[in-house]
């Protein structure tokens, strides 16, 4: 089954991916925060037998960190299947869908997070996907919520709807410019955060972002989502605009960067990782503008592949491998999946 990753969704030479989490907290016990170890184990043995009675969910894959080894769940934080915070959890559990658009986190910073993706910009269709799943959950267990401030949640942010829209970006023109810093400090001011995926501040190799609200409370669902997307339609607004500049004036330039990135890509024998996600940013920026001849692959996912090169996601298939072993097996799966261009 092809994974969410492994697509091109709409407003996909800019967007990689739309996400919603929810988060949903129970009754009956403390905030995660605030459970020990026995409590938080018998809040993840109740909730996961009751997710497991639901039908709708017997098809999805459920994992438990008393079953993973590290590589194991780091591989899955790589895949954003599970969040970061959760990977520092000590007693963990849940539920993932088949192409792993879906996830359902127990005891990560609240107890339930449900988190939604799917490719390109389409937050209408991962918002519907969140809701279903928030109310199928919200049959079979009791959330805190309060009738004047809704959900209540560990992060004082986070009470009202719960919720965390957002967006990942692809902005090599807008990176190679220098204006990220302006543009990361300017979201501030609309309730909106944006982090580099791949790296700190405006530093990203990859040039890969992720842009989302900050707040919750006081703002219906789709208020909070139309303001993100204002803000992320003026963002890829600039991005294209930044791009057809790049073309019209230094075409050559962007023509050879796209096919020296390729070449290193096919023929490389060991590959960092900063050196293989900044290639790839460029190869993809390359077959988005047109650079490479019309042909099959157009659609192929460079994303998955900033995916697969990643540690933990390569050493779950070949093994534990020192840093050199690594670097060669990063460039025999980049050569292995590299689609056939001219």
């Amino acid at each position: 089954m092809t994974r969410w990753f492994e697509e091109n969704g709409p407003n996909g030479d800019v967007v990689i991916s739309s996400r919603v989490r929810l988060a949903r907290n129970i009754t009956e016990y403390n905030f995660s925060l605030k459970l020990d170890e026995k409590s938080a184990e018998r809040m993840i043995g109740d909730t996961l037998e009751k997710l497991k009675g639901i039908k709708e969910l017997n098809n999805y894959t459920e994992f438990d960190f008393k079953n993973l080894n590290e590589c194991q769940r780091h591989a899955m934080e790589e895949r954003h299947a599970i969040s970061r915070f959760l990977m520092e959890q000590k007693n963990a559990a849940g539920l993932v869908s088949p192409n792993e658009d879906i996830s359902i986190m127990l005891n990560e910073e609240d107890h339930i997070r449900i988190q939604c993706f799917t490719a390109g910009m389409n937050m209408p269709l991962v918002y519907d996907k969140a809701s279903q799943m928030d109310d199928l959950i919200g049959s079979s267990v009791d959330y805190a919520y309060h009738p004047k401030y809704g959900y209540l949640t560990t992060c004082p942010s986070s009470v009202g709807t719960g919720m965390r829209a957002s967006y990942m970006l692809h902005l090599p023109a807008l990176s190679g410019m220098g204006q990220l810093a302006g543009i990361m400090n300017e979201v501030g001011r609309f309730g909106l955060s944006m982090s580099s995926v791949f790296g700190e501040g405006s530093s990203s190799p990859g040039d890969i972002y992720r842009i989302s609200n900050q707040t919750t409370l006081g703002l219906t669902e789709k208020e909070l989502i139309d303001n993100l997307d204002n803000i992320v339609k003026q963002i890829i607004d600039q991005e294209r605009m930044g791009r057809q500049q790049y073309i019209k004036q230094r075409r050559v330039t962007a023509e050879d960067a796209a096919y020296r990135s390729y070449g290193v890509l096919k023929y490389a024998r060991k590959l960092s990782l900063k050196d293989a996600l900044v290639l790839l940013s460029e190869l993809r920026m390359g077959m988005f503008l047109g650079l490479f001849e019309e042909n099959e692959n157009n659609d192929f996912s460079i994303y998955q592949m900033m995916i697969g090169i990643q540690p933990y996601s390569l050493q779950l298939e070949r093994g534990k491998l020192s840093q050199e072993e690594l670097e060669v097996a990063r460039s025999e799966f980049v050569r292995e999946n590299l689609p056939d261009l001219k």
